[in-house]
């Protein structure tokens, strides 16, 4: 999946709830809505909880390209299909400056 800045995981005694901060959550909701049922059941298969209760919650980040690792995700997209790294930096620094950002350093290696 793309678009996820970080997972926070909670653990109580009764409880474990997973927080998804995403800055595209439309990508995972709207596309079906079962997408989120579906992970549910293979998270509780992996840590086949069962006298626990599993929360799953997504978050929506305000300005998703101010996070690193989402534009990270992007300058890696825009590699993949073939764009010219010069092309992707410059795409790359435009999307943070929109998203008010003090500062950006990319390095691409």
């Amino acid at each position: 999946m793309e678009g996820i800045a970080r997972i926070e995981i909670q653990k109580r005694i009764d409880l474990i709830q997973i927080i998804i901060y995403m800055g595209f959550p439309k990508l995972l909701i709207e596309d079906k809505p079962r997408r989120v049922e579906e992970l549910q059941m293979n998270v509780q298969k992996e840590l086949n909880c069962v006298n626990r209760k599993l929360n799953i919650a997504i978050t929506r980040i305000s300005n998703p390209y101010g996070d690193p690792n989402i534009l990270a995700e992007f300058i890696a997209g825009q590699l993949k299909n073939r764009v010219s790294f010069r092309k992707a930096m410059k795409k790359a620094i435009e999307l943070t400056e929109q998203a008010n950002t003090k500062g950006i350093q990319v390095q691409i290696a």
